[in-house]
């Protein structure tokens, strides 16, 4: 079980607050019951027994919020796959949640197969892990980016009892798979609207779903009174099939084109890029184990350089940010921060669409996402100005303190 809150006096630190790029330098003051008290140039008294931490020469900043991410699965041989059972699956999602969260990811949204039960054990204090928003099994139509079906006629799936049946084809069979989802717990519906690049039977140009099968899984989460619903949209019609269907979020957007771009900028309609998911699909060392198949590695040369493209236009012209990663078991979330600062969204906005725009997405902007008074005392200290370092993210040395309401949960100070 967790160690009880105990309020803390952080002093000396500069705090950015998710919300403004001008840092303060002053005193962060967390209370008994894990909210923040006081955040800035003037403190608060000390609440009694406070425990005093220096924060001399960190940066404070909210607890990053990853709107993307798989914790019960990891990038594997196919041999490895064909091996994994449920429990392998729930202990992976336990362990990824430490993971997570001891690397200052305080809040996430679980894009895919993991049961409502991994939030439950989180929210409950019976493991460590992050707040956790969950989508249970993504839709998919027959042959498309959810389909574990492959070429010999082996499924490539884990049968899951609090995964219901995701695969759908038509209007009624989509809502009935939806209700499925939402039965088992399901904050948010994950859409398949175009291919993807690990599945086998597909590609990511080819849009999934017709615009009326994707409107009616909006409204049973809309009638449901979920979250909202994400899709998984890399080729260019399929993001638009998503849009015009009411999409929450689109998710990748790796070929955007100007037209799609309108459609979000008229809906307000955020993008979650998750560049930390083709680095590692790029990375030599896990094509070389098999970790990656060859048709993903094929697929993903063609996409690498054009969804960077794509994501700088779109920042150009004004599309909204959010933080999601993609990240599977044994990946780092917090470099995404570094991606997109990168590629054209710059230190400030990145650190802004991992706080305070993914804590609007999540509909938990009143709760977390900046360091105000009366917010969850979510955050986390990072060595040296990720305004003007933003390269900071890739090091998880840089991130030495993790606090999640009101419990330091990861100290690295002196290590």
């Amino acid at each position: 079980m967790l160690a009880p809150v105990r309020p803390a006096v952080f002093v000396g630190a500069r705090l950015l607050d998710g919300r403004s790029p001008d840092a303060v330098t002053g005193v962060l003051v967390t209370d008994e019951k894990g909210r923040i008290v006081s955040a800035g140039r003037a403190a608060a008294v000390d609440p009694d027994g406070a425990d005093r931490i220096d924060a001399s020469g960190l940066t404070i900043l909210p607890g990053l919020i990853d709107c993307h991410v798989h914790l019960s699965l990891r990038l594997e041989p196919v041999a490895d796959q064909a091996q994994r059972s449920a429990t392998d699956l729930v202990v992976r999602a336990l362990g990824s949640g430490r993971d997570f969260l001891e690397a200052g990811v305080t809040t996430i949204r679980d894009a895919g197969y993991t049961p409502a039960g991994i939030k439950r054990a989180f929210a409950s204090g019976a493991f460590p892990g992050p707040r956790t928003q969950v989508s249970c099994r993504p839709l998919s139509q027959t042959g498309g980016h959810g389909d574990g079906w492959t070429q010999s006629g082996a499924v490539l799936d884990t049968d899951v009892s609090d995964l219901p049946p995701g695969i759908a084809d038509g209007v009624d069979a989509v809502r009935h798979a939806t209700r499925l989802q939402i039965r088992s717990g399901a904050d948010w519906i994950k859409v398949m609207a175009t291919g993807g690049v690990l599945s086998a039977a597909d590609t990511p140009d080819a849009s999934q779903f017709t615009v009326d099968e994707i409107r009616a899984i909006v409204e049973e989460a809309k009638a449901a009174g979920i979250k909202g619903t994400l899709a998984h949209a890399e080729g260019t019609a399929g993001i638009k099939n998503a849009l015009r269907a009411g999409i929450t979020s689109i998710e990748h957007g790796d070929l955007i084109d100007d037209e799609g771009i309108d459609l979000m900028l008229e809906r307000d309609v955020p993008l979650v890029p998750t560049f930390n998911i083709n680095f590692a699909l790029m990375d030599e060392g896990r094509v070389a184990r098999g970790e990656v198949p060859p048709w993903a590695v094929e697929k993903m040369r063609y996409l690498f350089e054009r969804q960077q493209t794509n994501f700088r236009h779109a920042v150009d012209r004004g599309v909204r940010v959010v933080m999601g990663t993609d990240s599977f078991s044994g990946m780092y979330p917090p470099a995404e921060l570094a991606y997109m600062a990168e590629f054209g969204l710059g230190a400030f906005r990145a650190v802004q669409a991992a706080t305070s725009e993914a804590a609007r997405l999540l509909g938990l902007a009143d709760l977390v996402g900046t360091l105000e008074p009366g917010k969850v005392a979510d955050l986390i200290a990072v060595s040296g100005d990720p305004l003007a370092e933003p390269e900071l993210w890739r090091d998880p040395a840089r991130i030495v303190l993790v606090m999640q309401g009101g419990r330091v949960v990861a100290d690295r100070r002196g290590v």
